[in-house]
């Protein structure tokens, strides 16, 4: 480590740009994360930085850079004293306390919205007093002073930890996905994710920003001096971070179709993460191909990760583990020869750093999973069901947000069903907006139950409300006239004792009702039944059914109509039809007889005619006076 003062002014400047990492994690993680956690992933990302910060002061650091015991752990500097430290043992310490930091705070965007306060602060415990300096010594033991850690000693590359720290806060938060299981509705009944939105993509893009310029400090700062490298360090970190975002964003159109804004923020985290153990060896266009890489590593690793239904909120897995493995081999592919060992050929080097990424692997994930196991048996790991659909941030924090205030608004008013209520109207707030509408909603709602109410209460036909069992669940006053039987009696009954057929079938549900009656579609014409009074007594019933769902339960609503009156009216219709036609039939038979004895009238008078005509004749043969008048003429201008 450098010892001027300008050596001990950088890594000072670049622990607070590390630190300033601790805020970028915090907006990430948060604003990928539901508005009812977001406080929750907030106040973890503090705490868990205080948490490490102590725990390593006390024991982390010693284990991680004190005189090495076979180069398996250091043995002493524990509970860090600055006294009795030179400048630049202190300005080390602080700058590995923010690694140690970041390290611990990659678990909590992966066990976001479901884990348990307490059990995450213990998990970092477990992380930065044990799991983080164990690990970081075998790579980095010996920068103090005193024997190597037996991976640095045979030739493990590690510049700024793309193992070191990323890739075992990504086996962590593994063991932890994996022991807590997916969030409530992450994964359908057919395995396939479902999106669940972050609340403010815009904060989650603000703390990507903060975090590339943080890693200036990470990786410029982990020469531990200042001096004409930096710059090149620098240069190249931006560099990959801006490739791996341009690759993501070109992979998301091609498999998407679209610019995915997680894609574009994890592919520019992807590229940082897989430069930060070979920045320092590489030239620029290989820091465009190893970004770009870490890029293409992290979209393959966060797809595996939704086939095995691993719900890894933000994708700490796939950005930090997946590509700082890809970054610490790539120090073997493409770094400059010179930065090892002579006699070490670059696939000798390749095999040294596939060693170290299984070791990393073995001791991140392993002591994590069994400790996470063992915590599982002894405290609630992850929060209840209940609290989890509630958000944490009520559940561990008791804090409320006008979001969760609106919906519990309105759950109550689902509960209780008081249309007269409303939720109360945050001016000059979105969610004020969004509670305004809604009530504005309930008015409407208001008048068209109401109106409907008037409809339902007045009308004299029976409106039942059925399950497909034949429960009746709801009756209007209309079906109490009906029957006889009180509202509450009818909602205790089945439809069956209310209606019957001519050989009183049995049925079981409504549906075999109405295939029985004629109906198959339940959009009903009338359809002819018996009504069963609670006297026993049985009136001519009209039914109409219409099948729907209301709460999302399948129920039948039945129609029925008393046509006692209807069929004494028609009754009447029928008789009156019956008499209207048999005077008709009287008075044909009287016009027909009448019209038969005209004609007789008619041939008898003109017989007479005939008779006196003969009369009048013989009268003149013999030279008699006429006895009648000629009417022959008269008769003929009858006919």
């Amino acid at each position: 480590m450098g010892e001027t003062s300008i050596d001990l002014l950088w890594v000072v400047v670049s622990a607070a740009l590390v630190f300033l990492m601790q805020a970028g994690f915090l907006c990430l993680e948060s604003g990928w994360t539901r508005t009812k956690n977001s406080i929750n992933v907030a106040v973890k990302n503090l705490t868990d930085f205080g948490i490490s910060v102590v725990v390593y002061w006390a024991f982390g650091f010693a284990l991680m850079f004190g005189l090495s015991r076979s180069g398996v752990f250091g043995t002493t500097g524990f509970f860090f004293e600055s006294g009795e430290a030179s400048p630049q043992s202190a300005a080390f310490f602080l700058f590995q306390a923010m690694f140690c930091g970041t390290a611990v705070t990659i678990v909590s965007g992966a066990v976001a919205e479901r884990m348990s306060f307490k059990g995450y602060l213990l998990i970092s415990v477990f992380v930065s007093a044990l799991v983080y300096p164990i690990f970081g010594h075998w790579a980095w033991g010996g920068v103090m002073g005193g024997e190597q850690g037996w991976l640095g000693g045979i030739g493990f590359i590690d510049f700024a930890g793309s193992s070191v720290v990323h890739s075992v806060g990504g086996w962590v938060a593994l063991a932890a996905v994996i022991v807590l299981g997916p969030r409530i509705g992450r994964y359908g009944e057919d395995g396939k994710p479902r999106a669940i939105p972050g609340q403010s993509l815009p904060t989650a893009l603000l703390g990507t920003l903060i975090l590339a310029f943080g890693w200036i400090g990470f990786n410029g700062g982990s020469t531990l001096a200042w001096g004409g490298e930096v710059p090149l360090i620098v240069a190249h970190t931006i560099l990959a971070a801006t490739s791996g975002m341009v690759t993501a964003l070109l992979a998301s159109l091609a498999l998407l179709k679209y610019p995915d804004a997680k894609y574009i923020t994890n592919g520019l985290l992807a590229g940082l993460v897989a430069i930060t153990a070979n920045c320092h060896v590489v030239s620029s266009l290989e820091s465009l191909v190893i970004g770009a890489g870490g890029a293409l590593v992290m979209i393959v690793a966060d797809r595996v990760f939704d086939r095995l239904r691993l719900d890894d909120v933000v994708g700490s897995f796939s950005v930090h583990t997946a590509a700082g493995i890809w970054g610490t081999l790539a120090v073997a592919l493409f770094g400059d020869a010179s930065a090892w060992a002579s006699d070490v050929s670059r696939m000798e080097q390749l095999g040294v750093q596939a060693l170290g990424v299984a070791t990393c692997a073995l001791v991140g994930f392993v002591p994590a999973f069994l400790f996470l196991l063992g915590l599982k048996r002894v405290i609630r790991l992850r929060v209840s069901p209940e609290h989890e659909v509630m958000g944490l941030n009520a559940s561990e924090h008791k804090v409320s947000t006008e979001h969760l205030d609106l919906l519990r608004e309105m759950e109550l008013q689902s509960q209780k069903f008081d249309l007269s209520r409303r939720v109360n109207v945050e001016p000059f707030t979105e969610i004020g907006q969004i509670a305004s509408k809604y009530n504005e909603v309930l008015d409407s709602l208001e008048q068209t139950v109401a109106r409907n109410e008037l409809i339902i209460r007045d009308t004299k036909d029976a409106i039942l409300t059925c399950a497909p069992e034949g429960r009746i669940l709801s009756a209007n006053p209309g079906a109490e006239q009906m029957f006889g039987y009180p509202v509450a009696e009818l909602e205790a009954k089945w439809i069956w004792n209310l209606l019957a057929t001519d050989s009183d079938m049995a049925f079981d549900s409504v549906e075999t009702l109405l295939e029985h009656v004629g109906t198959k579609n339940y959009k009903v014409g009338a359809i002819r039944l018996s009504g069963v009074r609670r006297s026993g007594a049985r009136f001519p019933a009209e039914l109409e059914a219409a099948a729907g769902r209301i709460g999302g339960r399948d129920v039948f609503t039945l129609k029925i109509r008393d046509r006692t009156q209807a069929e004494v009216y028609q009754e009447t219709l029928r008789s009156t039809k019956r008499e209207a036609e048999r005077a008709r039939d009287e008075l044909q038979e009287k016009v027909r007889q009448i019209e038969s004895f005209n004609g007789i009238a008619i041939d008898r008078e003109m017989r007479m005619v005939e008779l006196k005509s003969e009369i009048n004749r013989l009268c003149r043969e013999l030279g008699r006076e006429l006895p009648y008048a000629d009417e022959s003429s008269a008769l003929n201008a009858k006919s």
